[in-house]
Order: C-alpha cells, then structure tokens, then sequence
C-alpha cells in the first residue's frame, strides 16, 4: 500500500487544473491561487488581490459500488510463459470540495462563477484521471484507473452543509469531485506457466 497516495492525488489534481482545466498557458499560471487548506476563516483572512481555488479534501471512504466479489484475480503475461496472480485492490472514495474566492467587491461574483464555469466543464470531461498525470506523479499504471464523479458521491450531501458551520467561514457555491482510487493491498505474485505445468504433471 501507497502511504504517499494523498500527497500524489493533490499534485496530480493541481496539475490536471493548471495544464487542462483551465488551460492555462506560462503567461497566466500567475493570474490566480489554488490552495488545498481548509476554507475556514484564517484562509479567508489571508486571501490575496488574486482570486483563489480552494480544492479541499472533506472525506475518505470505501467505494463500495467497485468492491469485487472475487478478491483474486489471475493474468497472464505477454509471451504467455507466466501469470501473476492479484488480490483486487481496496477503493477509496476522495471527496474534494471546490469553491472560488476572489476580494474584488465589483467584479467579485463575476469573477467568481466563470471560475467555477471552467472546473464544471473543465472536470466534467473527464471519466478517469488521465494517465499522463498519473504518470507525471509516479503513480503505478494499473487497469482499474482513478474514477472520476462531478458532484460528488453518496456521501457529499451528508458532509456539505456540516462543512460550513465547522469552518466558522461564510457559505459559498460549492463543486464537489469525487476521486476512486485504487490502492493495493499486496504485491502481486509471479507463477510461471512452465513450471505449474510440470508441478500438474507430477501429481498423475
């Protein structure tokens, strides 16, 4: 098991936002803040004359809807000489709640909804995390990829509305995204064909 797993997901996620979502060029990677601290009111306190990205993970779970009934599961490799032999991985279900800031009190909600305009439909074209990202942050490629769900899980609307009385801060339109990654629970195990082969025979 990954212990780096969340550390990985929040590069990758402020990659996927600054190079896809909001196409942002070298010119423009300036223009605003994007954060991964709590929205709570010393984050308000501290904003900057630049509008601000708040991507803030609010929940962990399993994601039960990709649990498997049959935890094993065998592979056979490329020259067909061996398998490998896996135990399906434990899905964790990422909860992150988008919201913009942004202190210019004239254009301040003009600012603010084209921002979040950009995370919907920016986000919205993804089913999966794409693998370029996965790789740029070292995550091992695996067939099950790290699933994608706009507006969040089962559980975003038992969490929403406790976030904002936790924080102490103002309530504000909010984005969730819900992130199912795959994490293994063992290294696989290698059997070559050859020698399972012979091991059957012998036993006639």
């Amino acid at each position: 098991m990954d212990p780096l797993v969340l550390q990985k997901i929040q590069k990758a996620l402020d990659s996927l936002i600054r190079e896809k979502v909001l196409s942002l060029n070298a010119a423009s990677t300036d223009a605003l803040e994007l954060s991964f601290v709590a929205p709570n009111s010393d984050f308000v306190a501290e904003l900057g004359n630049k509008p601000a990205i708040n991507c803030y993970l609010i929940a962990i779970n399993e994601d039960k809807s990709r649990r498997k009934s049959e935890p094993m599961r065998s592979t056979l490799n490329k020259t067909k000489t061996g398998r490998t032999l896996s135990k399906e991985p434990k899905y964790v279900d990422l909860t992150y709640m988008f919201t913009v800031w942004c202190k210019d009190k004239l254009g301040s909600a003009e600012i603010e909804h084209l921002l979040m305009g950009y995370l919907i439909s920016g986000l919205g074209m993804f089913e999966f995390m794409p693998e370029d990202m996965l790789s740029k942050h070292k995550f091992k490629q695996n067939p099950h990829g790290i699933r994608f769900t706009l507006f969040g899980s089962e559980y975003s609307d038992k969490i929403s509305g406790q976030v904002w009385q936790a924080m102490g801060s103002t309530p504000k339109p909010s984005l969730m995204l819900s992130l199912s990654v795959p994490v293994a629970v063992h290294e696989p195990t290698h059997l070559p064909v050859v020698g399972e082969i012979n091991r059957a025979l012998s036993k006639k």
